[in-house]
């Protein structure tokens, strides 16, 4: 009867560390789903917006923020880490990037750039009024292919890159007698795009409307 009982308590203690076990290994499998690990980087799906999310593989930029030869600033500008523009090299080399010899890496770094704006200053500001205001002007139709897809580059992006552009405008007309016209410009991005989709169409309409209000309000701020 001893035996009995001592076998069947052993049997119930082995029970009980295997339960223990699988909730334990369950919960660590729940907390790693959470987590998207990206290289050295991770993003909590719990801290996101769909939005962000969705951007983040629809786009396919998770292939260069795996990838070990896109620079560290670009993964943590993407990413919302930590970041400066202090090294002036590695700054010009994101604006580099719009026009990068890989195309598919084009999108990602446009983006990047895009999210940028925020903390541009001094002489990266210079760089990337001018940057941006070239690439704009020369690449239309790939600048207008961008917004086709809105959960990649949204209307907000359209937005800062009026201001990007504005930044370049801006030093013209202070370096000048002559102020430089927006219509003008507008004109040449246009003529561009005469042979984009309507949608491309639309786009580079709805960011010379915006271009010209913005720019309504920058000179009023200077006469």
């Amino acid at each position: 009867m001893k035996w009995i009982l001592l076998i069947l308590s052993i049997f119930g203690l082995f029970s009980c560390n295997n339960m223990t076990g699988r909730k334990s290994n369950e919960t660590t499998r729940t907390h790693k789903s959470s987590l998207v690990c990206i290289d050295s980087f991770s993003i909590d799906q719990n801290g996101v917006t769909d939005n962000k999310y969705n951007e983040f593989y629809s786009c396919q930029f998770e292939k260069f923020i795996n990838d070990p030869k896109t620079p560290k600033l670009a993964k943590d500008i993407y990413l919302d880490n930590e970041w400066n523009l202090s090294n002036d090299n590695e700054t010009l080399a994101l604006l580099d990037s719009l026009t990068a010899e890989d195309i598919t890496s084009r999108p990602f770094y446009f983006k990047v750039v895009t999210k940028s704006y925020k903390k541009s200053d001094g002489y990266y500001a210079e760089g990337l009024g001018l940057a941006g205001f070239e690439f704009v002007e020369k690449h239309t139709q790939d600048f207008a292919t961008y917004f086709d897809n809105k959960k990649c580059h949204t209307d907000s992006d359209l937005f800062i890159w009026t201001d990007i552009v504005i930044l370049e405008f801006g030093i013209r007309v202070e370096n000048s007698h002559d102020k430089p016209t927006v219509d003008d410009y507008i004109k040449i991005l246009k003529m561009n795009c005469k042979n984009c989709s309507t949608t491309q169409k639309e786009t580079i309409n709805k960011f010379g409307s915006i271009l010209k209000e913005k720019w309504k309000d920058f000179l009023k701020h200077i006469d």
